[in-house]
């Protein structure tokens, strides 16, 4: 294991470079303006247990595994937990060549974020290698790939976007069961609940740092022992802008929203955000590249849409109002 100062995420909020805006010639936001040039590698013959304490050490969720400087796999915490569902115990004994990903999706820098961002949402990960030439250098991340995006186009509120499924597990429960929850239902988190009440939250990082990395044994371990709390939570009006400031803040991946500080209504994460905000640069991007005419059409369009939408609520209420009398 390459134990360098080299970390896949920084520890310390990364300054996002953006592009300089040449009018209708802008340069597009690119993987090199937002990537992690400092990484850490492993060998693929390198132990599990010694993957896992490198990445809790360093505050990553996974180490690039390379051969002559050739990239042949990732390990993530999500392959440990997916472990971990399939009764792993002894990580000591387990080689990285075992439950490393391969072949791995690589990013090259000149890539866009949008592209780059669609590819993660496309494959269901959450980090690319960056790789220039055969040469690894750097790494991409769903936390860059948002940071990115949402500077250059903030959304409205957390609720447009939220997921409302909700999976959820006694804290009486082991991390062997939690795991498997997890791994069935492709989620990275699960809400810990004691006696109805909503006690604190499983993540993958959790399980990481507190049962692997540690060696204690996920089939006696209980979610209770390692879950995090209190639980980061946000309003359903909360911005999104402001929600993935949040995030980066207190370097989570996800918020609970919730209401009155008590009920549960929704769960926003990176996914969602990226997604969203990529989906809406494309939309504008659609725009932009139309015929002015065109463009001024569709304009007109929807302003007329607009104003029918009006009349005829105005209609309704008027109808009812006569029903009424």
């Amino acid at each position: 294991m390459t134990a360098s100062p080299d970390m896949l995420e920084t520890t310390t909020p990364m300054k996002v470079v953006l592009p300089r805006q040449l009018g209708a010639n802008r340069r597009e936001l690119e993987v090199r303006d937002i990537m992690n040039t400092q990484i850490i590698t492993a060998s693929a013959d390198d132990s599990v247990l010694a993957a896992a304490r490198c990445m809790s050490e360093n505050g990553i969720s996974c180490v690039v595994v390379t051969d002559d400087e050739m990239v042949i796999g990732i390990l993530t915490d999500k392959d440990i937990l997916k472990g971990i569902a399939g009764k792993d115990t002894e990580f000591h004994r387990l080689k990285i060549s075992q439950r490393m990903s391969s072949p791995v999706e690589v990013a090259s820098p000149d890539q866009s974020v949008i592209a780059a961002g669609r590819t993660m949402e496309t494959k269901g990960i959450k980090r690319l290698p960056v790789v220039d030439g055969g040469a690894l250098v750097g790494v991409v991340t769903q936390t860059d790939i948002m940071r990115g995006l949402i500077s250059i186009s903030p959304l409205g509120a957390v609720s447009d976007i939220m997921s409302t499924q909700i999976a959820q597990i006694g804290t009486d429960a082991s991390i062997a069961e939690a795991a498997q929850v997890m791994a069935a239902k492709g989620i990275s988190c699960l809400i810990a609940r004691h006696r109805g009440e909503v006690a604190g939250i499983l993540t993958e990082k959790d399980v990481l740092r507190r049962v692997v990395a540690l060696r204690k044994d996920p089939t006696t371990t209980q979610v209770v022992d390692i879950m995090s709390f209190p639980i980061a939570s946000v309003p359903s009006t909360y911005s999104v802008l402001s929600a993935g400031k949040k995030m980066e803040t207190m370097r989570l991946h996800r918020l609970l929203v919730m209401e009155n500080g008590r009920e549960v209504c929704g769960i926003i994460t990176q996914t969602d955000i990226m997604r969203a905000v990529r989906r809406e640069l494309e939309h504008l991007d659609a725009r932009a590249s139309l015929d002015p005419a065109v463009r001024s059409l569709i304009d007109r369009l929807v302003m007329d849409m607009g104003k029918l939408r009006g009349i005829l609520l105005s209609t309704d209420e008027i109808a009812c109002e006569t029903r009424d009398r």
